[in-house]
């Protein structure tokens, strides 16, 4: 429909050399899509009428300027083309919804909210379960390989909990946990802490080790093919870990870090700062490059199924880097970008925006189109093997949206977290 109304626009606009005429059609459709050039026609362009149907006579310079206004607003007109996503369902609970969803292995959906409540919800989007915490829970859930799901609260605990919404056992760190888990190959869970430290807690619920950086931990941890566990902290530096929890090696960036990791097929880490960095990483802990954008980096990178690094930052901008650091490409959406992208089957990057927009852009970085929640839209999206994108916003709802992508990109981090099941680790 809308190509069709566009196509109609230009056409209307070949008319001849020195006079054209715009059918009635197409004046409705000038008139409420140009807004103030609309009045500015009114206002210079002469009418007459023509037997069986009203047009416009136009000079030569009067059409010129009709055709720059036209022109210029193609490009708002096609933002209104692609301006909603077709929305399944939504779920509303009692707040914000900072958490990126995590999806078990029967579709169900699983994610916390700042009312306090961890929820369960049917692929439907009707209520499986909740659970009742002591504060907000902020962070992203992950799902274990036998269907555990595990959990932070403000309320200083960690949970794991069954697939049917039991209790398996809880442990308490020392302060509030912003931080979302990964799940090591052995069952460990490694987390971090706003007591400025990691935490490995064995798979029945004791710590295991503690490693203390220098501030907050508030970026999730990642881990490696080989099991060395990367992460961020406040302090500034990027550390790899053993799985004994001894240093491997540490980086110093220029600025606090609250991004999270994303490892590549081949090893490589790729990490934002608040330097305005985006860091790529050797797995020896040498800077394989460093790209500069316009401000503070606090979303976490995903990878395309060709390697391509997707990276929002609060300068406004979607970046698309190649597996070498130069710029493939940047759209601009002028509003920060604290959302992580997530990269679907057919190449489709999906992330949201502070002004509450959710946006679906192609990978030429042109937005397909864009639905906007009631505010904003911190949380990182993740989309189900049939297509469905679910997302958090501050408005309290867990929106599900039908994509036209089959999954998730067979990248090794397509997404905030790596994978569906949100298990932070390469596999």
């Amino acid at each position: 429909m809308c190509r069709s109304i566009l196509a109609a626009v230009l056409m209307s606009l070949r008319g001849t050399k020195r006079r054209s005429n715009l059918p009635l059609p197409t004046l409705p459709l000038l008139r409420g899509g140009l807004g103030w050039g609309w009045g500015l026609l009114q206002a210079h362009l002469p009418w007459r009428a023509v037997p069986g149907k009203t047009a416009l006579a136009m000079t030569d310079r009067v059409e010129r300027l009709l055709i720059l206004i036209t022109l210029g607003s193609l490009a708002w007109f096609s933002a209104g083309c692609a301006s909603q996503g077709p929305v399944l369902w939504t779920f509303k609970t009692g707040r914000d919804i900072a958490a990126s969803p995590a999806i078990g292995a029967n579709g169900a959906i699983y994610f916390g909210s700042h009312d306090n409540f961890f929820y369960a919800l049917n692929p439907n989007g009707t209520l499986k379960w909740k659970f009742a915490t002591g504060a907000w829970v902020h962070g992203s859930p992950a799902i274990g390989e036998d269907g555990t799901v595990y959990f932070s609260s403000y309320d200083d605990y960690l949970y794991a909990m069954t697939g049917d919404g039991q209790l398996k056992w809880r442990v308490r760190l020392e302060r509030q946990i912003e931080s979302s888990p990964a799940l090591g190959a052995d069952g460990t869970i490694y987390i971090g802490d706003d007591d400025k430290q990691l935490y490995a807690i064995t798979p029945d619920g004791k710590i295991k080790w503690t490693f203390k950086t220098g501030d907050l931990v508030v970026g999730c941890p990642s881990i490696g093919k080989d099991g060395t566990i990367y992460f961020g902290s406040g302090d500034n530096w990027v550390y790899a870990l053993n799985p004994d929890g001894s240093v491997k090696w540490k980086l110093e960036t220029r600025g606090p870090i609250y991004s999270s990791p994303a490892i590549g097929a081949d090893g490589v880490m790729y990490i934002g700062s608040s330097d305005r960095g985006v860091y790529a990483i050797n797995p020896n802990g040498q800077t394989r490059w460093r790209y500069e954008t316009d401000d503070k980096v606090y979303a976490s990178p995903a990878l395309g199924a060709d390697g391509t690094v997707y990276v929002g930052s609060l300068d406004g901008h979607l970046y698309a880097l190649n597996p070498d650091g130069t710029l493939q490409w940047k759209t601009n959406f002028r509003e920060w970008i604290i959302s992580s992208p997530a990269v679907g089957a057919d190449g489709t990057i999906y992330f949201g925006a502070y002004t509450r927009a959710l946006y679906a852009v192609n990978p030429k970085g042109q937005m397909v189109w864009k639905y906007e929640a009631e505010r904003y839209i911190f949380s990182s999206p993740t989309l189900a093997a049939d297509g469905t994108l679910y997302v958090g916003a501050d408005d309290g709802k867990l929106y599900a949206l039908k994509t036209t992508s089959t999954g998730l990109a067979a990248s090794s981090w397509s997404k905030f977290r790596g994978d569906a099941r949100n298990s932070g680790r390469h596999y």
